[in-house]
């Protein structure tokens, strides 16, 4: 029997049983975001001093408090990011990380060298009982083609999303159906900051564009400022509910996107019910995997691609930080090289650092070197910085030029420090 020709088992949560799927040495990924299969990693959790010594291929972003670096005692975590949930394990030294830009990871679990030997999915299925990835797409429909065991929660309760890339329900061997609500994730509602680095942003989008956002606070004011331009095209690795007024708005209709014509393309849903609800059945928005989302080549044909990142620290002649503050790792590496470049291979593309001039406790962002020496983007790959006190333009600039231009959006508080700074810390400046 092929591996397409697996006639899944269905049973109850209550008789879902790790220690016969899982053995010791292995290792497991699930659904990342909103999309975690919550009530099957509970159990699996609970089980795992009766499975013995295993590994969690921890991806993405988790936003439910299920995973506790307790749970390491005898789980081995390896993350690519600190990432909601993700960052308690990093924070407890729980987990190892994974310096790998998103679109290389389903690569590495294709090759083998990074192991998937049992998967666990949450899905959704509509009435004509097809099934789809719901709100996450991630690496999960790569890791299932590679694994021995692939466990699936299909729970009633998760939006049903289209895709390019459908589940294969020939590589389900077990299924346990739930009826929950998803995890909800909320942003806060911008600052005076945020609008202030968001208004600067959307002089950069040009209309027709084809915009990748996150979420947040600053892309959420980036959303709202956008509803007055024309045709925009969507094309993110994950998207918020502000984005449900952008679109709803009439200005994102994708219509000029060469590929994924009106459609609005994203890797996974991080809102609330009504994000869900919008996305629920709607032929106008996809979920798609990593392998889609990120690729180069899909980047690079979409028209003025516009890629809107946010950093921890970004260094005078534009390197920057996403991962570390300090010596914690809080953030990721995640997608941020995969768009920048895919801005620069997109005709007319823009790639857009944006973050606040200080932090809240006062801290400069702006700084003459990267704190803790972990560059996240290099400075060949810069092309525009934004701060709540301008853009500094620095693609095609030379350094002393990019250090003049960074230091005049800083706080105005840092400038003269930064100055001085430069002339000791930044070679080529003057």
């Amino acid at each position: 029997m092929t591996a397409s020709d697996r006639s899944p088992r269905t049973v109850a949560l209550a008789d879902l049983d790790f220690t016969r799927l899982v053995r010791p040495g292995d290792t497991v990924l699930w659904t990342q975001g909103v999309g975690e299969p919550l009530p099957l990693v509970e159990r699996l959790l609970a089980r795992r001093h009766d499975i013995g010594g295993f590994s969690v291929l921890y991806g993405g972003a988790g936003y439910a408090d299920v995973v506790r670096p307790e749970h390491a005692d005898v789980i081995s975590f390896l993350t690519p990011g600190a990432v909601g949930g993700n960052r308690v394990l990093c924070a407890a030294g729980a987990a190892d990380i994974l310096p790998s830009h998103l679109s290389d990871i389903p690569k590495l679990i294709t090759a083998g060298v990074l192991r998937v030997d049992v998967v666990i999915a949450q899905l959704s299925e509509d009435e004509r009982g097809t099934l789809s990835f719901g709100p996450a797409g991630g690496y999960v429909d790569t890791a299932i083609r590679s694994a021995r065991t692939v466990v699936a929660e299909i729970n009633d309760q998760a939006p049903w999303t289209h895709s390019r890339h459908p589940v294969d329900a020939g590589r389900l061997d077990v299924v346990v159906r739930t009826s929950r609500p998803l995890v909800e994730v909320t942003s806060r509602a911008p600052s005076a900051t945020d609008t202030a680095i968001a208004e600067n942003v959307v002089d950069l989008v040009a209309d027709g564009a084809t915009v990748q956002i996150g979420i947040g606070a600053v892309p959420n004011a980036v959303a709202g400022l956008l509803a007055g331009r024309r045709d925009l095209g969507l094309h993110s690795g994950v998207i918020g509910d502000a984005v449900v007024d952008l679109i709803s708005s009439g200005a994102v209709t994708n219509a000029l996107k060469p590929i994924d014509r009106g459609v609005s393309v994203t890797g996974g849903l991080i809102g609330t019910r009504r994000l869900f609800d919008f996305a629920h059945g709607n032929d106008r928005v996809r979920v798609e995997p990593v392998t889609h989302t990120h690729d180069p080549d899909v980047l690079r044909r979409l028209p003025r691609f516009t890629a809107i990142n946010s950093a921890l620290e970004v260094d005078l002649t534009g390197q920057v930080a996403a991962e570390v503050a300090g010596s914690s790792y809080v953030g990721t590496i995640g997608g941020q090289v995969d768009f920048v470049r895919g801005a620069f291979a997109s005709e007319g593309g823009r790639s857009i650092i944006a973050l606040p001039s200080r932090t809240a406790s006062g801290r400069a962002r702006i700084v003459s070197r990267i704190v803790s020496g972990v560059v996240t983007t290099a400075r060949a790959d810069a092309d525009v910085i934004v701060t709540e006190y301008g853009v500094a333009e620095l693609r095609g600039r030379s350094i002393a030029e990019r250090t003049r231009r960074m230091i005049a959006i800083a706080h105005p508080d840092d400038r003269e420090s930064l100055g001085e700074q430069a002339r000791d810390h930044v070679v080529g400046y003057r």
